[in-house]
């Protein structure tokens, strides 16, 4: 025999499909379909704090894998199968998704099967709007563990129940898109994973389907390997070459976060109560133990300004240095870099604003010395600006202890040799004053400021406001709160600036922003000294300013308190007059938000108007291109398209043939010629004459005539000829047919079957209601068989 010959290859008789397979192919399936599971789950990690996730999702997997093992061994079928995994979800669902509901952790209770139903539904929504990283309260653990129970049930059906074990690797793929979907934006190692996914899985199929060949299977898995090693290569040499940041686009991106900070009133709108007695000097707001007298204890960081307040932003649209609210985590090794630590007891303060001291590595709640579970869950942080909120606002006697890392303070020297940090992008001053503008250029005149860095700058701005501006805490002698367009230009416009930090902390703030700085608002405190009692009177405002290698440089703008203006009437007189009487002045709010706007501005309610029309229209553009995507009418030109393909492609040239003309037909229906359903060809041909006279409809009718009914059978040739007249044909009718009737024709019903699409669907319902019901009374049915009759034996045994 020649050595040389190539040997055939004898393809062994397979299992028969639905058979159980052996127990060695299904501990292989076992161990790779739960290990690429979990790789292809891995994203939950970013979301989800523990491993409690992975235990919902390997729980899940070998749920879905029990439950597929006894379909296939029980013969189960599709609805009974579906139960089977409901049972197994509700069962051992309390334990590992709601523990907190469950009886002991493990038992399942009414609650938890409650929370366990609600879930299916809610948990996706919350996994997504709650702040990164979730924890284990209310039921987000339920997207890990139906993931893992879906994808295990789905993956090992089509391995060991159907014709395609392929798609078992599509499961695992969709898998790895809902954990990535659902996860976090920060990606550790996710070309590794999807190139281990994908080569493993390659393999393993490939091996699944060459086990049953009578050849060298070797030689094929390790020709894969090759194949996957090289796409390997080439997606991890493309991805290192288009970014180098391994972020990705999640769902939670494109949904609203449940802490809005636009929902909440401005922290610096509250800034004149804190000077109102008995606030001011005889309410406790915090109690600060370990951090050193001086320090900056800021609220809130403000970044956005309406032109009537400046208010807190951080959203998917906000800018770079805005940042998003994420769930606090405490990390014990970033907790080594921390340089301040401290405690801050809260007392008759109210708010959602924690305090916080630079950047904040760890804030721990506790209340009455134990640890407070609850407010650590609601503990939001925005990283960029360090803004630290509590959901629902804090609650009085709980101590928060802060870990922060806080630079070192520059000298006046140093600031001014740093230049502005031109990479920050905040959100642009919806108004800036023009009276503002003015005054700030007037004082550069007058000073001759030459500055040329960005930290020189604030500087000027910084020094231009104490030197020229007079404290008033607008107490004792009234002067106008808020911090508005208006109440700046008034600020501005008078030869004696007169406000408190409020209103400079603004000024200054708008002004830079004009000239060009990344500059902000904040709201806090300063510790005082002594025994570390805060009260309104330390609350102050400043603003920081983004230097280059420097970060964010805080800059007080705030005139000293002794720094007070002197009026005429101040100076005592040394002839006074008789006392008149006279009416009381009493100070009036603005009765709406627009007063603090500047006065004659029409165009911007024009504008306005404008905006509103605009949005309106984008908003029904928006709905009526998501209404035309989702129309059912898509799935009739489907229809139609397929039912032509299906036609055309027929093996019998003679029933070819004669779904050429059923074609013609069909479409002269949905241009509206209507026919009588028991017509002929040529009685149909006639009918669509009268309209079409042009086209030789009539010849098209005797042909196919001739073909069905004439002796002998027309050949393949003759077939295609006889469609290619039908689509001249078509091409004539549809130039003669008006515009608007060729646009619908596609999408009309007049020659889509629904009725016998209906009686298909009502047929195939009933068989699966037959179906159900014998799966449900077959084991009442067995145990009526085995009850032994009254006087008499079981049916098993009698006769």
């Amino acid at each position: 025999m020649n050595s040389s010959r190539p040997m055939v290859v004898v393809p062994e008789r397979g299992p028969r499909i639905g058979a159980a397979p052996s127990w060695r192919l299904a501990l292989v399936d076992t161990v790779l379909v739960v290990g690429l599971g979990v790789l292809a789950s891995w994203p939950f990690a970013a979301a989800y704090a523990g491993r409690r996730w992975l235990l919902a999702v390997v729980v899940g997997m070998v749920l879905g894998l029990a439950v597929s093992w006894l379909s296939v061994r029980l013969r189960w079928g599709s609805w009974l199968t579906a139960l089977a995994a409901v049972a197994g979800y509700l069962a051992v669902g309390s334990a590992v998704a709601v523990p907190g509901r469950a009886r002991s952790g493990l038992l399942p209770t009414a609650d938890s099967l409650r929370d366990l139903v609600i879930g299916l539904v809610h948990a996706w929504r919350e996994s997504l709007t709650l702040p990164a990283p979730l924890g284990t309260s209310g039921v987000v653990l339920v997207v890990p563990l139906v993931t893992g129970l879906v994808g295990a049930l789905l993956a090992t059906v089509f391995l060991w129940r159907s014709r395609w074990p392929g798609m078992a690797g599509v499961v695992l793929a969709a898998m790895l898109v809902v954990a990535s979907a659902f996860g976090d934006v920060e990606a550790e190692a996710a070309v590794g994973r999807g190139l281990a996914l994908a080569g493993v899985g390659l393999v393993w199929l490939r091996w699944r389907s060459a086990r049953h060949v009578q050849a060298r299977w070797m030689r094929r898995v390790v020709a894969t390997c090759g194949v996957v090693m090289a796409a390997g290569a080439v997606a991890a040499g493309a991805g290192s070459v288009g970014s180098t940041e391994e972020y990705r686009v999640v769902l939670r991106d494109h949904v609203e976060p449940p802490f809005d900070p636009r929902a909440y009133p401005s922290p610096l709108s509250k800034f004149r109560a804190y000077k109102k007695e008995p606030v001011k000097t005889g309410t406790t707001l915090f109690t600060v133990d370990g951090l050193e007298s001086g320090t900056l204890v800021r609220f809130a960081v403000m970044d956005a300004y309406d032109g009537i307040v400046w208010n807190v932003s951080g959203g998917p649209d906000a800018g770079h240095d805005s940042g998003t609210f994420r769930r606090l985590r405490n990390d014990p090794e970033a907790n080594q870099g921390a340089n301040v630590r401290g405690r801050i007891t809260v007392g008759d303060y109210t708010g959602v604003w924690v305090p916080s001291v630079g950047e904040t590595l760890s804030m721990t709640p506790s209340r009455d010395g134990e640890h407070d579970d609850l407010a650590a869950s609601e503990l939001v942080v925005n990283p960029e600006t360090g803004t630290v909120a509590q959901i629902g606002g804090v609650r009085q006697g709980t101590t928060f202890e802060i870990q922060a890392a806080v630079p070192a303070p520059l000298q006046e020297e140093e600031i001014a040799l740093h230049d502005l940090d031109s990479s920050v992008s905040l959100p642009a001053p919806a108004i800036v004053p023009e009276e503002l503008v003015d005054r700030v250029q007037r004082w550069q005149v007058d000073a001759d400021f030459s500055g040329t860095t960005g930290g020189e700058l604030a500087q000027f701005l910084r020094d231009s406001f104490r030197e020229h501006g007079f404290y008033s805490d607008g107490i004792d002698d009234y002067v106008p709160a808020g911090h508005g367009a208006s109440r700046m230009a008034l600020l501005t416009r008078t030869a004696t600036p007169v406000g408190n930090a409020e209103q400079y902390a603004s000024a200054m703030a708008l002004a830079g922003q004009r000239m060009g700085l990344p500059i902000r608002v904040v709201i806090g405190f300063k510790v005082p000294p002594g025994d570390g009692v805060v009260r309104g009177e330390h609350v102050t405002a400043w603003t920081e300013v983004k230097l280059e290698d420097a970060g964010w440089v805080p800059f007080e703008p705030t005139p000293p308190e002794d720094q007070k203006l002197r009026r005429p009437n101040d100076e005592p007189d040394e002839e006074p007059q008789p006392q008149v009487l006279q009416p009381p002045r009493v100070p009036g709010e603005p009765k709406d938000a627009t007063d603090n706007l500047q006065q004659g501005d029409g165009d911007r309610t024009k504008g306005d108007i404008l905006a509103l029309l605009a949005t309106i229209l984008g908003v029904g553009l928006t709905v009526a291109k998501v209404l035309l995507v989702l129309s059912p009418l898509w799935g009739v030109a489907l229809f139609k398209a397929l039912r032509r393909r299906r036609r055309r492609k027929v093996a019998d040239p003679t029933t070819r043939l004669a779904g050429a003309w059923r074609e013609l037909t069909d479409r002269l229906g949905d241009l509206g010629v209507r026919t009588a359903p028991s017509a002929t060809r040529r009685e149909s041909a006639y009918a669509a004459a009268e309209r079409y006279d042009a086209v030789s409809v009539v010849a098209l009718a005797y042909t196919a005539d001739r073909h069905v009914f004439g002796p002998g059978r027309p050949t393949r040739a003759e077939a295609r000829a006889y469609w290619s007249d039908v689509d001249s044909a078509l091409k004539g009718i549809r130039r003669a047919t008006p515009w608007w009737r060729r646009i619908a024709a596609p999408f009309s019903l007049a020659t889509v079957p629904w009725r016998r699409a209906l009686d298909r669907v009502r047929a195939r319902a009933r068989r699966l209601a037959v179906r159900l019901g014998r799966a449900l009374l077959a084991p009442v049915a067995g145990l009526r068989r085995r009850l032994p009759r009254r006087g008499g034996l079981p049916r098993e045994r009698r006769g």
